[in-house]
């Protein structure tokens, strides 16, 4: 089951959006602060591993739920082949 990024609902798109842009900030922002001190603060990590944790929850999240879904229609499926 495949689906593109037009299929997709208005939820799912967000949740990506707000995920790939929590990892890219967490990013930019060890680099950022690297280039600029040459050191990485306790501040900045911590700052940096919140931004991460959440954004890869977005993506763990949304794949649960799918796998979830995916599941359940199939018990289904194979409930109704059965009778």
């Amino acid at each position: 089951m495949k689906e593109t990024w037009n299929n997709i609902g208005i939820k799912d798109k967000m949740q990506v959006i707000n995920g790939t842009l929590l990892i890219v900030s967490a990013i930019a922002l060890y680099f950022v602060s690297f280039i600029l001190t040459m050191t990485i603060g306790m501040g900045v990590i911590s700052a940096g591993g919140t931004m991460l944790a959440s954004g890869l929850a977005f993506f763990g999240i949304m794949a649960y739920v799918k796998t979830e879904i995916t599941e359940f229609k199939n018990q289904v499926l194979s409930k109704e082949k059965e009778e």
